[in-house]
């Protein structure tokens, strides 16, 4: 019984020391201007009724980003915020259209919400998030 006890324990161990690592604040991010970066696609958020007021960016040892940022929904009328409505854009001039975000968020006309989103891995760190209106 002690050695069925031993090897589970044994094999467990690795899973568990494989956690994920916490988050450190990179910096706050000042709005940036995307038209100051040379892009051959000239991406851009889906228009809406978002703007970014804030963003904090993070990041982990592993390399993996994450922003935090604070939303308004500029409309009078409750809103849907769609990942398609953001953009990321890294040090090295990379543009990302969200595909997700944590979860489905409604915000109430003319107000705010903070939301953290995962970017996953990526070298190069966030220097800005925007929306059709931040541009």
């Amino acid at each position: 019984m002690k050695s069925l006890l031993l090897v589970t324990l044994l094999l467990i161990s690795p899973i568990l020391s494989a956690k994920e690592k916490p988050y450190t604040i990179d910096s706050y991010l000042p709005q940036i201007n995307i038209n100051q970066f040379y892009q051959e696609e000239q991406i851009k958020p889906n228009k809406s009724d978002f703007i970014v007021r804030s963003s904090l960016a993070m990041s982990n040892e592993d390399g993996s980003r994450a922003v935090l940022i604070n939303i308004e929904n500029l409309s009078s009328g409750r809103r849907i915020l769609e990942p398609e409505q953001l953009i990321v854009l890294f040090a090295n001039g990379d543009v990302e259209i969200l595909t997700s975000l944590p979860r489905k968020t409604t915000v109430a006309g003319e107000s705010s919400v903070n939301i953290t989103i995962e970017l996953g891995y990526n070298m190069y760190p966030v220097i800005s998030v925007l929306a059709s209106n931040n541009i």
